[in-house]
């Protein structure tokens, strides 16, 4: 570099430093970066992929096989990776192509290749990629990857430093300097799985954003577990092993290089399986010369992936309705040996079926609220629908009880009946069942002693909000509201702050929105990847904050919990499939029907209040459909038994080695298959089962004589790739009561939607 280009560089690294603009624009002023785009490189070999804003170069006929991206940066093309950058990153994947072929928006590729197998001997095997461009004519299309081997036999991994195979796009190189004080400050990196509040991570979004401002690009990359099905223990078992993140290599030179992909830390074994193993994935670059939040991040990232969930419009085996499955729940709940027992001579619910959980055990002489809570405050409503005396005996057994979780010297309503002498609460449990749904259920029953004593704790709640200023954390001691060890629970907070608002509905007085206003700004303050636990967290907090009219904090809210869904199924389980589930806990790597359902239960109320977006809709309708799977009669390894309509609690994943069931038959899953028929089927149904039709109006019911209200609001879904004609009926209307508006607009009750859309109807009774 002679001195003249040295000064140039140097000022391009201290402005970059020092100010606000990309680098690349100083870059324009001197000679192009390697790889840049030239006229004679269409020429050479190469083939491209192009759209508006970018242009993916794929290297010809026998050369390795990689790829370099480029963005169009005014009137320019500039590299948005590094040139060479591999399809799978590994020694065991030296792809050279013999053909390559480009047809429109789609490069094909393939060759032969050379590893070792088991025996250590030299193991040749085909290959092919397909290289494609998705999403239409916009401006910012998603480019897929995907290569896929046909290994005759199973291949060995190399056992080295780096586990393999990952997948990495090398996006730039800098100095050590540089990184230090510029480059690292300026980025906005969201990683995947979502991890609890001491670090260890899930199994959930398999998808990764970062901005590097310095560059000025924003990079996104989502990973295809459904295609690759060859992840085990017998190599890398998915996310025990792999993360969605940044890697960054120091050279020898004194450079780093600054990558993002699917990442591996260790491996279990090193066989790969014969047969076709796929490698895919989509990656996304756009150019962004601001330095965003991690709020307008998240935003900008959902909003990109979102259109790459893909719903399964299918059934599971045993799928009839929800309202079959609730009416043999509650027969179910009534066969006392197996569900409810007494302590002291009250009344309550066991947590799960007895003798039904191979990890826990029913305390002696004791019952939680949780369960008592997650099946009344559904089955009040249902009960309006459906009397049944003896189904209303049991409930207002259970309701006489609840007075006594409450403890006037702490001010608190407690999870076990007969509380420890030294009672220590993990937060979400009194905020979510004491503070939303113990009011709920005293308001539905006509209790003024459980409406009151849930303000008295309320109180204490405040008194701890205001204590932790808002960043609650997992573990305290009731008595002293101490914080006990290391974890955090913020998104307590979105419990807490629509606790506030029925505060507010009860009372009538404006400090508890004040409450809820605060709770909601704290939770949109805090760092993205703080905000994991239970998912219906953030579910209540989006549902407070559009009650307030915070319309972004709401959708913020709902992206952040869209982190923890299953956006694919899990190949490795034959009998269910996850696609469409939340994982139940941050780092708890299952599913469980409780969090399923508790975690949408609230989007009803979101979309009520005016936010609705496909998205949404598409994960609801398929937790619509394989929520089925928890129950008995849906996997091939069981048949119908006792309490076959109370749901198992975990489906197996991967990374628990399967395991269905093995937690036990909830009984507080009840609730929520109550809550699946009360959603979707209660109030309104719809003549075609492919159609959707979600109410809107169960969390905003106070008393039991107003149920169901005689204005009904609803969501009719269109999932399908066909305009259907959809056939209204209201089960509470008599003939000739009815009063239909479609999106504002009088309508008859029969009428066609169109594909993949949504319509939001009215009814007046």
């Amino acid at each position: 570099m002679n001195n003249v280009d040295r000064r140039i560089f140097v000022k391009t690294l201290l402005a970059t430093a020092a100010g606000s603009s990309p680098a690349y624009a100083a870059l324009q002023k001197v000679s192009p970066r390697p790889g840049s785009l030239d006229a004679g490189d269409a020429s050479a070999g190469f083939s491209d992929i192009e759209s508006e804003n970018q242009r993916l170069r794929i290297s010809g006929t026998g050369a390795p096989l990689t790829y370099q991206n480029f963005l169009r940066i005014g009137d320019d093309w500039k590299p948005a990776t590094l040139a060479g950058v591999p399809l799978i990153s590994g020694g065991s994947f030296p792809l050279v192509a013999s053909r390559v072929d480009r047809q429109g928006t789609q490069v094909r590729c393939q060759g032969e290749a050379g590893a070792h197998g088991l025996d250590g001997k030299p193991l040749k095997y085909a290959w092919n990629a397909e290289i494609s461009r998705l999403g239409g004519d916009r401006l910012d299309p998603w480019i897929r990857f995907r290569t896929t081997l046909h290994l005759p036999a199973p291949m060995r991994l190399r056992d080295s430093s780096a586990p393999e195979p990952q997948i990495i796009a090398w996006l730039s190189s800098t100095s050590t300097l540089m990184e230090g004080q510029s480059g690292s400050w300026r980025r906005v990196l969201l990683s995947q799985p979502t991890r609890n509040s001491l670090g260890t991570a899930g199994n959930d979004l398999p998808a990764v954003y970062l901005l590097d401002q310095t560059m000025g690009i924003e990079s996104m990359m989502f990973f295809d577990m459904d295609d690759m099905g060859w992840m085990s223990s017998e190599n890398l078992p998915r996310f025990l092993v792999y993360r969605c993140s940044s890697i960054s290599q120091i050279k020898n030179d004194g450079t780093q290089r600054l990558g993002i992909g699917l990442l591996a830390d260790q491996a279990t074994g090193t066989v790969l399986p014969a047969g076709d193993i796929d490698f895919t994935y989509w990656l996304l670059q756009r150019p962004m010369t601001r330095l965003v939040t991690e709020q307008e991040a998240v935003k900008r990232w959902m909003e990109a992936l979102l259109p790459l969930f893909e719903e399964e419009l299918v059934w599971p085996p045993c799928a009839s309705t929800w309202k079959e499955f609730a009416r043999n729940t509650i027969h179910d709940l009534q066969e006392k040996d197996a569900t409810q027992l007494q302590a002291d001579g009250h009344n309550g619910l066991s947590a799960y079926v007895k003798e039904s959980s191979k990890i826990w055990k029913q305390p002696a002489n004791n019952f939680e609220l949780m369960t008592l809570a997650d099946v009344l405050w559904p089955s009040l409503l249902y009960l309006q629908l459906h009397p049944s005396p003896s189904f209303r005996t049991d409930c207002d057994q259970f309701v006489a009880d609840l007075p006594g979780f409450y403890h006037a010297d702490t001010r608190s309503i407690s999870n076990d009946f007969h509380r420890s002498p030294v009672e220590r609460a993990d937060s979400w449990y009194p905020f979510e069942n004491g503070l939303i749904k113990y009011p709920m259920i005293g308001s539905l029953a006509g209790s003024k002693e459980i409406t009151d004593r849930f303000l008295q704790a309320f109180q204490t709640a405040e008194q701890m909000a205001q204590q932790y200023d808002y960043l609650f954390p997992i573990y305290y001691q009731v008595a002293t509201l101490r914080a006990e060890g290391a974890g955090t629970n913020y998104a307590v907070g979105g419990l807490y702050a629509w606790a506030a608002i029925l505060a507010h509905r009860l009372t009538g007085e404006g400090n508890y929105l004040s409450e809820a206003r605060r709770a909601i700004q704290v939770l949109y303050k805090l760092p993205a990847d703080r905000l994991f636990h239970e998912p219906q967290e953030l579910a209540y907090g989006a549902l407070a904050a559009a009650e307030l009219g915070m319309a972004d904090e709401a959708k913020y809210l709902l992206y952040e919990q869209l982190r923890m869904f299953y956006w694919h199924s899990d190949p490795s389980q034959k009998t269910h499939s996850i696609r469409g589930m939340v994982q139940a806990a941050a780092s708890i790597l299952y599913p469980a029907f409780k969090e399923n359902v508790e975690a949408i239960l609230p989007w009803t109320g979101v979309m009520k209040r005016g936010i609705v977006f496909e998205g949404l809709l598409r994960f609801m309708d398929q937790q619509r459909r394989n929520n089925f799977y928890f129950f008995e009669d849906c996997s091939l390894d069981h048949k119908s038994g006792n309490s076959a309509y109370i749901p198992y609690e975990n489906l197996g994943t991967l990374e628990l080695a399967g395991m269905t069931g093995n937690v036990g038959k909830e009984v507080y899953g009840a609730g929520e298959c109550i809550w699946m028929y009360l959603m979707f089927e209660a109030l309104g149904r719809v003549g075609d089962r492919e159609l959707m039709l979600v109410n809107l109006d169960l969390l905003d019911v106070a008393h039991s004589a107003e149920f169901p209200p005689r204005k009904l609001n609803f969501i009719l879904y269109n999932p399908t790739a066909q305009a259907r004609s959809a056939v209204i009926t209201i089960p509470a209307a008599t003939e000739g009561t009815l009063r239909l508006r479609r999106n504002g607009a009088e309508s008859r009750a029969t009428f066609e939607i169109q594909q993949r859309s949504s319509v939001r109807l009215t009814v007046e009774l």
